[in-house]
């Protein structure tokens, strides 16, 4: 089954054709790390802040086997 990847904010501007409403589908034939989906994808690593993989927290060596939610999202500031 394919990878589910949701991207938040600017990272979306990675993907083109990216759908914010369905995300973004991503076949996978053998498990794969985030850092190694985030270089697939184009997305520099220092752009994502938060890594949630199936609404639990993750980082950049969460093995990912091909059924998951994975959520990137950038660092968020305000003032």
């Amino acid at each position: 089954m394919p990878l589910k990847v949701l991207l938040a904010a600017n990272l979306r501007k990675y993907v083109p054709g990216y759908d914010a409403a369905t995300g973004h589908a991503l076949e996978v034939l053998s498990p794969v790390t985030v850092r190694e989906l985030s270089e697939r994808l184009g997305i520099p690593h220092e752009e994502v802040k938060l890594i949630m993989v199936n609404g639990v927290s993750g980082d950049w060596d969460t093995r990912l086997m091909g059924d998951e939610r994975v959520a990137l999202f950038p660092p968020v500031g305000g003032g």
